[in-house]
């Protein structure tokens, strides 16, 4: 699908040039992962669990549960994250996410603090999310021909090469 646009920093030069349209999923994942941040994961959906740590702490780490480790069950229907960052943390090589049991699985024990560690969890998490997940941006019809163009010349020279080498 093609539209019609006239920009206004586009008008000098590239005035009702076709782009090439986004799916409106790919818009609604976009714009999702550019406002996720710690505040917006639901609570509910998380689940905490608390361990013996082997990270920095002393003594501390020895007696109390300071290691956080959050889980996301059933990722692969989880209305929360869209469909497009879905397919692409399910389908790609998502380090946190585990196969068998569809979920994703994020440890930290940084910290001598639960809460310090519950934190970087949550950090790593979305971090993580951002980093592996991208998306394909617009681009201009004459981009395209000018790219096609190239890749028909390269092609006509490694034809001709062939050729010549016979």
């Amino acid at each position: 699908m093609t539209f019609r646009v006239s920009f206004q920093f586009f008008t000098k030069c590239y005035s009702n040039v076709v782009i090439k349209e986004l799916s409106n999923n790919t818009i609604i994942a976009k714009n999702w992962l550019n406002q996720l941040n710690i505040s917006s994961i639901p609570k509910n959906l998380l689940k905490e669990r608390f361990d013996r740590s082997s990270g920095p702490g002393g003594q501390n780490v020895n007696k109390l549960n300071t290691k956080c480790t959050l889980s996301l069950p059933h990722v692969s229907g989880c209305d929360w994250i869209p469909q497009e960052v879905r397919k692409q943390l399910v389908n790609g090589s998502f380090r946190y996410y585990k196969k068998t049991t569809d979920m994703i699985l994020v440890q930290a024990d940084e910290t001598r603090s639960r809460e310090d560690n519950r934190m970087a969890c949550k950090t790593k998490l979305i971090n993580e999310i951002k980093k592996h997940c991208t998306f394909q941006n617009v681009t201009r019809a004459d981009k395209m021909k000018k790219w096609e163009r190239s890749k028909n010349k390269d092609n006509e020279l490694r034809i001709q090469k062939k050729k010549t080498a016979k």
